[in-house]
């Protein structure tokens, strides 16, 4: 009985310690991935209209991103560079990407009527300075995503707005093809204004080594 008992333990023990090593040890999955970061730019200036609200120009403004090995996205950034505008309350902007049935509103109706002269915003969901101001004057640098009140409208073609301005809906998907920003001002008469310097996206990912 006791020399039963003694072989019992033992089976136990080796049983104790597969599955802890089992636990453990990385997968071959796990081990063949990286993450990645990479930024992509479109420097053609996006001009807002005068006289007339509608779409900007170009409308969509387009990138084409590449080069994430069956990639997944973790996290992405948008910058929009050089912006001007006298009556900044009235634009909207509303990033996509194509065929993925993901749009978000990234920035509306936000810096009321304080004019904004060459300022570059950098839109991150864990961004410090929190949210655009709604009616206080827009300054450059690292802000969330900020989509004030509700039902803006983006002119055809363009998917029907979800709404929601976080950059995490994108989290999960394959961020190689076409992004798409689109930019309008909503109320006439247009003030005018430009995104000089074009947008970028930062896009952190993981990859198949």
């Amino acid at each position: 009985m006791r020399r039963t008992t003694v072989l019992l333990v033992a089976v136990m023990i080796a049983v104790a310690l597969v599955v802890v090593t089992n636990a453990v040890a990385p997968t071959p999955a796990d081990a063949a991935t990286s993450v990645v970061t990479k930024t992509f730019s479109n420097s053609q200036q996006i001009t807002i209209p005068v006289g007339t609200s509608g779409a900007a120009t170009p409308y969509p403004s387009e990138k084409n991103v590449s080069g994430f090995k069956q990639g997944t996205i973790l996290d992405v950034d948008l910058t929009l560079k050089n912006y001007t505008h006298a009556f900044p309350d009235d634009v909207d902007v509303l990033l996509s990407k194509e065929n993925s049935g993901v749009n978000r509103t990234v920035m509306s109706d936000v810096g009321g009527s304080f004019p904004v002269n060459n300022i570059t915003l950098k839109l991150d969901d864990e961004a410090t300075n929190g949210l655009l101001p709604d009616n206080g004057p827009l300054v450059g640098g690292r802000f969330k995503p900020t989509n004030v009140g509700s039902g803006d409208a983006f002119p055809a073609p363009a998917p029907a707005p979800d709404g929601r301005k976080a950059l995490s809906g994108f989290d999960g998907l394959n961020p190689n093809g076409t992004w798409k920003l689109r930019v309008v001002d909503d109320f006439p008469p247009a003030d005018g204004g430009q995104f000089a310097g074009g947008w970028s996206i930062t896009i952190k990912a993981r990859v198949q080594q």
